[in-house]
């Protein structure tokens, strides 16, 4: 793997739209790259296994770093104030060789990165706040590429973590990712049991396969109620459901409210849909 990381870093491409990281190199681990500014004052956390690295200018001379592990449940959440967020989000499997922890020591948890990455941490930091308290466009850019050198610099180092099973594991995510499949079932068809995917999916992903599962299937029924113009069954069959209270009962274990009730705070504004994940 690191050959291949070696030669893609060797290439940036400063024409790269906003939302893909500018380093080829990470392209395959992170999933959208954003920034933020106010005002948004309240946020919800949803799960979708996703990790997300946090840089937050709190003001000119604070802000802070921290990484949010892959949520298993939903957190709603007030948050300060703020002049701007700059999100890294890692695809699902995607953030493992970056914190040198196996991920489901992360999951459902807002750990600060010095804890993980120790003085490193500290110097990124201090580099972020140095560009200035300005929310411009170039500043804004700025501190996105130094994100991104720390973390090409993460996958280049002597400590990256990289578990033998971490190709499994990612097979696994994309084969649950399309429904349809159970666990059981995509671990025969990559030739390794249950238990072993367990372990190396938890080790990678930082949730187990069966909650993968469940998650994939949560964000499928948040896609297809913007588009459907039936009833909630037929939302829950199209969404990998078996029928209408298997999608209520998860989606209750998962969002913390029945479908319908979500939705009309949703579109009520009692839950705010911020751009990415946050900390408040």
């Amino acid at each position: 793997m690191l050959a291949s990381i070696e030669q893609a870093i060797a290439r940036r491409d400063p024409s790269s739209e906003a939302g893909a990281p500018a380093s080829r190199g990470l392209r395959n681990f992170v999933a959208d790259v954003r920034t933020s500014t106010p005002p948004i004052t309240s946020i919800d956390l949803l799960p979708d296994g996703t990790t997300t690295l946090v840089f937050r200018l709190l003001d000119a001379d604070r802000a802070d770093l921290v990484v949010l592990g892959p949520q298993t449940r939903a957190i709603y959440k007030r948050v300060l104030r703020y002049l701007l967020t700059v999100q890294v989000i890692f695809r699902p499997g995607g953030a493992y060789p970056f914190f040198g922890v196996p991920m489901d020591e992360l999951a459902d948890r807002i750990v600060p990165a010095r804890d993980l990455w120790g003085r490193r941490a500290d110097a990124l930091l201090e580099q972020l706040v140095a560009v200035g308290a300005g929310v411009t466009p170039d500043r804004a850019r700025t501190r996105l590429y130094a994100i991104e050198r720390a973390l090409e610099g993460r996958l280049l180092g002597p400590d990256v973590f990289e578990p033998a099973s971490a190709a499994v594991a990612r097979a696994a995510v994309r084969r649950l990712a399309l429904g349809g499949i159970t666990v059981e079932e995509t671990a025969s068809a990559l030739h390794v049991s249950p238990r072993n995917l367990r372990r190396a999916f938890s080790a990678t992903v930082g949730v187990s396969p069966k909650q993968y599962a469940r998650i994939t299937r949560f964000q499928r029924v948040l896609s297809n109620v913007q588009v459907a113009r039936g009833s909630w069954s037929e939302v829950a069959l199209a969404s990998g459901y078996c029928d209408q209270p298997h999608l209520v009962r998860e989606f209750r274990e998962l969002a913390g409210f029945s479908p319908v009730a979500f939705m009309k705070r949703r579109s009520t504004g009692g839950i705010e849909r911020a751009a990415g994940r946050q900390t408040g």
